[in-house]
């Protein structure tokens, strides 16, 4: 590997697990706080909403502008505006007042933020690492996303109860601080192309080029909707596990706890795991098999609930869930990882922004709606059901694909261009 592509990698991780990781333990802060405070898990799931919301709303626009600025700039700004931004909010809230809604202001504005930088840094990786090493960067990515969904919770649960929250808010500042040093250090544009002379169009006339291109482009528009409808059956999964784990199976939280952190510790183990091999080449076998995969765990997450099965110890259906779960990180990242490469690779980087942003809000909206849906069904139907439906939603489109044939020979196609490419 290039020691310039080393250098950006080593850097690009500092910055995004120090920001990730404050991001995630302030999060977590921030709920325990609110949920002490108010004893309401509405409040709490309204700060949720306020972390997610910006996201959907926001990641087009965040996109647009990351095709039409530099995205360099941009990631460094964000990661300014967030640590002047949390600035602002500890001096309201230490010397004025400590009212909730400086909390809820707070999560707000540092997901609208976080909005530009994260898409702004996916749509930068490609030029950073150049296309023989994005399967690294973008497992290392993963792996430092699920380090911090397993650090956060733990050290924020363990600081809170001994530091107070302007302590946090302090440390998180700081992680920006640390994120924006190593963005400057990094070179985004190490494998770019000589930026073609752009027409002045308008914002809105940008983000509708945006859309028209992924339509025009059959193998892209294949590989978006493929990602939406994965996202919005596999948001059953932390809706039905919950409920699953602790009314019907009757398991306390510290099991629900350690079955949900499962998955993270499979998401990353399987990043680094990836990170050190060479780009899968069999990417129709890892995206199809890794949909069977997922599907058929889906399906037998419910067999705890089958009324033969109820009477079992808890015991022995806690090791089966964390088995199962660990599969199913595995599954999502033979789907994830073919699917976030080949969108880098296929996509011209005066479209990426757009491409991987409109990508961001097809797949975010579908969690809340899923949500939604499945928590109502949940007190309809048996959680086995629930699960049951969902796996062979996901297997019927395993079968779509394979009978309809356009996005097979699509993949087939690309897989074998970049081959050839590589081999000249």
């Amino acid at each position: 590997m290039d020691r310039a592509v080393k250098k950006n990698l080593i850097l690009f991780l500092t910055g995004k697990v120090t920001a990730v990781l404050g991001s995630s333990i302030y999060a977590f802060v921030i709920g325990l706080y609110i949920l002490a405070e108010t004893g309401s898990s509405l409040n709490f799931a309204f700060t949720l909403v306020l972390g997610i919301l910006p996201r959907i709303l926001l990641a087009p626009i965040a996109g647009t502008l990351s095709d039409r600025l530099d995205r360099k700039k941009l990631i460094i700004s964000s990661n300014i505006a967030s640590a002047v931004w949390l600035c602002g909010v500890l001096a309201v809230f230490t010397l004025a007042t400590q009212e909730l809604w400086i909390l809820y202001v707070s999560t707000a504005g540092l997901s609208v933020i976080n909005t530009f930088y994260t898409i702004a840094v996916t749509s930068s990786i490609h030029n950073m690492v150049g296309q023989d090493n994005l399967q690294k960067a973008m497992s290392l990515n993963q792996a430092a996303i699920s380090l911090s969904a397993i650090l956060g919770p733990v050290l924020g649960g363990v600081f809170f109860g001994i530091f107070q929250i302007n302590l946090f808010m302090g440390l998180n500042i700081i992680t920006y601080i640390i994120s924006a040093i190593a963005s400057i250090l990094i070179k985004y544009d190490l494998y770019a192309n000589k930026a073609s002379l752009k027409k002045q169009v308008s914002l809105s006339e940008d983000l509708k080029n945006g859309v028209s291109y992924i339509r025009s482009q059959r193998f892209l528009f294949h590989l978006v909707v493929i990602s939406v409808w994965l996202n919005f059956w596999f948001a059953v999964f932390p809706v039905a596990m919950p409920y699953l784990v602790l009314t019907v199976r009757g398991m306390s939280s510290t099991h629900l706890g350690i079955i949900e952190g499962a998955f993270s510790v499979g998401m990353m183990v399987l990043a680094l795991v990836l990170s050190a091999r060479k780009e899968i080449k069999r990417k129709e076998f890892s995206i199809m098999g890794g949909i069977v995969l997922l599907s058929s765990i889906l399906i037998l997450i419910g067999v705890p609930a089958f009324p033969s099965i109820i009477e079992m110890g808890n015991q022995i259906i806690f090791i089966y869930l964390i088995a199962l779960v660990l599969f199913l990180a595995a599954a999502i990242m033979f789907i994830n990882m073919p699917v976030t490469v080949l969108l880098q690779k296929n996509t011209p980087d005066e479209y990426r922004g757009r491409v991987m942003s409109l990508l961001e809000t097809g797949s975010s909206a579908m969690t809340p709606l899923g949500f939604i849906l499945f928590g109502f069904l949940l007190e309809k139907m048996p959680v086995w059901i629930l699960l049951g439906v969902s796996g062979l939603s996901l297997v019927s489109l395993v079968m779509y694909l394979y009978r309809e044939k356009m996005f097979l020979k699509l993949l087939r196609k690309e897989v074998q261009d970049k081959t050839v490419a590589v081999e000249a």
